[in-house]
């Protein structure tokens, strides 16, 4: 399971950051198409598509772009750095005709600069695709993304309902990636973080095999991000792992937690 990191921490002045996260290739692929990283300051998960590994290109270079911003300082810069790695993968998509048509989702988290919120922990948040973010805090988990997906919006409609849309067999198809257009449209957010939250960030790989109502079990019961991470990898290939498998946990905590 790599890239993988745990038992991670960095200061944010009277806050503590927490993360850990893993990847898998699944039961099923013969390569692993996402791309992970977290660095204290800025927390990506990309879930590549294409042929003749174009997806695995488009993912790490996501990646890879993007985490040579260093510390975005507002939601703008974060959906600036999506923005540049949107023209990257086309243009590298246009260098190598092998590589045509490929792309990526892309779900990241930024740490704001204390400074500019009265010291405060404040995260930015962006998603392309269908990869999420959640939030776990008072026992309950809650989708902050939307899924930018055939079926995320058939159910939106309400033409579809959530179990439908679970078993849909259209439900791996994305109205939303990088590399697609020359304009990609981001969703953003900007979010006060508080003490006791859990953010999960995670390929669609995950949330196709292990329901909500196991995830948030799991987070509930396992501290370590790390660990948490491996377990909800290893929930989703106990039940088909037909795909690719990405976890990042990112919890908020005080010093002495």
């Amino acid at each position: 399971m790599s890239p993988s990191h745990r038992n991670n921490e960095s200061p944010i002045s009277s806050t503590t950051l927490r993360w850990g996260y893993a990847t898998n290739v699944g039961r099923v692929r013969k390569v692993n198409q996402d791309a992970v990283w977290g660095n204290g300051s800025l927390f990506i998960v990309a879930d590549g598509m294409g042929g003749h590994q174009g997806g695995e290109v488009a993912s790490s270079i996501t990646v890879e772009s993007m985490s040579s911003s260093g510390q975005v300082t507002s939601v703008a810069e974060l959906e600036d750095a999506v923005n540049r790695a949107n023209e990257q993968i086309r243009e590298k998509g246009a260098e190598d005709p092998s590589l045509g048509g490929m792309g990526t989702t892309v779900v990241a988290v930024g740490v704001l600069p204390a400074s500019l919120h009265d010291g405060e922990l404040v995260l930015s948040a962006a998603n392309v695709g269908d990869s999420r973010l959640y939030v776990y805090a008072n026992g309950e988990l809650e989708q902050i993304s939307i899924d930018h997906s055939l079926v995320g919006e058939l159910e939106r409609a309400g033409q579809i309902t959530a179990d439908e849309a679970s078993r849909h067999p259209q439900r791996n198809v994305v109205t939303r990636a990088l590399g697609a257009d020359a304009n990609v449209e981001v969703d953003t957010w900007e979010l006060p973080a508080a003490y006791g939250q859990r953010y999960l960030l995670c390929s669609d790989g995950l949330v196709n095999e292990v329901s909500d109502e196991e995830i948030a079990e799991l987070l509930e019961s396992v501290d370590d991000p790390y660990e948490a991470a491996e377990k909800l990898i290893k929930a989703a290939n106990q039940s088909g792992g037909r795909d690719n498998i990405t976890v990042l946990i990112l919890d908020v905590c005080d010093e002495e937690s």
